[in-house]
């Protein structure tokens, strides 16, 4: 299938930018709509065949899919990957600059998928900013580069293939973005300095407290001042603690008969190694504890303000994770004032700290889990107090509107004009 161009605005006055992505929006979605709103000339394209559109004032068209044919299990799978991707972003770009004449001022890409590794062969003289979200190493090099895990020789090679992709936009990228200090650690030290740590910004008029929220859904409906406790993020596996979090539900059923636990997940697994079809992190867990289910209640992830409003009523939302990439769910619970319970990994600790804006805790201990949630049940004004302070360091640190404003003013600056484009 041919995708159909988009007409191209050709107001000089506006400043242009496209976004690059594998997956709709993704860490972009915002940031072009808040762009598009200050009169930006915004694109967004991502892989998929697709027809192009207007969206909240974003033009949204699609690049199209090559497809490796290297099975995932073949460590020649990432590189593959990775140039098939490149050639479907570099045949639209082509397209749009020798059919369109269309030259952006920035391209925004995000890194690893290789969407973004020929934007300079095709638009010299566009500045290029590579969004890094993760670096595969066993090393810590924090620590002086000591191996972290055990690794086979070909979990080396894999993640050296991995890689190599995200090392080659260093030499054509105008800047380099990371969203957290611990995500940026990850990169070797002579490619740190390189990289600008710049928060991917939340909407804290959209994640805010609602003291008098409840949850009545036709999914789920609980009396007003029911205790709950919430978990909230893509998938049900390991690394984001879903296995712990129900081992501590367990201890907390059998301490209280008041509590409610609600999980919004969807069933499988989106990081770390996959499951055999016929069984799911959540299948295993049911199996091997004494749940009560009819205070257990598992869902989905819901629409947007169904899940705002979960977070709303949480008396103690707990967000755990590996070290690995911070999901966007943990910044959310803490803007919108929850009492957040978090595993004692630096992918967290970032963000929360103990009993100031969050409890810290070792999410493989379910007791001492338990008794961080029991303690915000029983002490409910000073567990509020303690989510006000996680509010206010959000506000400070990773307001989208004062995080896309900065952002805005480093790209003006790269295109070498802050008053409005070329």
């Amino acid at each position: 299938m041919t995708v159909a161009l988009p007409s191209v605005s050709e107001d000089g006055a506006k400043p242009s930018v496209l976004l690059l992505h594998m997956a709709f929006g993704g860490q972009f979605e915002f940031l072009g709509k808040w762009l598009a709103a200050n009169g930006w000339d915004v694109t967004l394209a991502y892989s998929a065949d697709v027809v192009e559109r207007f969206e909240d004032g974003i033009r949204v068209m699609g690049f199209h899919p090559r497809r490796t044919t290297i099975e995932k299990n073949n460590f020649r799978y990432p590189l593959d990957y990775a140039a098939c991707n490149a050639l479907g972003a570099a045949e639209l770009f082509y397209r749009l600059r020798h059919q369109r004449g269309y030259i952006p001022d920035v391209v925004i890409a995000h890194v690893g998928w290789g969407v973004g590794l020929c934007v300079k062969q095709i638009w010299p003289e566009t500045r290029y900013i590579a969004y890094h979200e993760w670096y595969y190493t066993d090393r810590d090099w924090r620590g002086g580069g000591r191996a972290e895990r055990p690794s086979t020789l070909s979990s080396v090679i894999v993640d050296r293939m991995r890689n190599l992709p995200i090392i080659a936009e260093f030499d054509s990228a105008d800047a380099n973005w990371c969203p957290t200090d611990y995500q940026a650690s990850r990169f070797p030290p002579s490619l740190r300095p390189l990289l600008q740590v710049v928060s991917d910004g939340v909407d804290c008029q959209t994640h805010r407290p609602d003291p008098d929220a409840h949850l009545d859904f036709d999914w789920l409906s609980l009396p007003p001042g029911t205790p709950v406790v919430t978990y909230a993020t893509r998938g049900m596996e390991p690394l984001r603690g879903f296995p712990q979090f129900l081992r501590a539900v367990e201890v907390l059923q059998r301490r209280r008969d008041d509590l409610h636990a609600v999980v919004l997940a969807d069933d499988k697994v989106c990081y770390g190694d996959k499951l055999p079809a016929d069984t799911s992190w959540r299948l295993r867990m049911i199996d091997e504890l004494a749940l009560d289910h009819g205070r257990l209640h598992i869902f989905p992830m819901q629409a947007r303000p169904e899940y705002q409003r979960l977070l709303q009523a949480s008396w103690a939302h707990i967000y755990f994770s590996e070290p690995f990439v911070t999901s966007w769910s943990l910044s959310e619970a803490m803007a919108t004032g929850c009492y957040v319970v978090g595993s004692d990994t630096p992918t967290v600790t970032e963000l929360l700290e103990d009993f100031e804006t969050g409890a810290v805790v070792d999410m493989d201990d379910a007791n001492e889990v338990a008794d961080a949630v029991e303690w915000a049940l029983d002490h409910r004004t000073e567990a509020r107090a303690i989510g006000a302070k996680a509010r206010a360091f959000i506000l400070e640190k990773h307001d989208s509107r004062v995080v896309f404003a900065r952002k805005e003013e480093m790209m003006r600056v790269l295109i070498g004009n802050s008053q409005g484009g070329r």
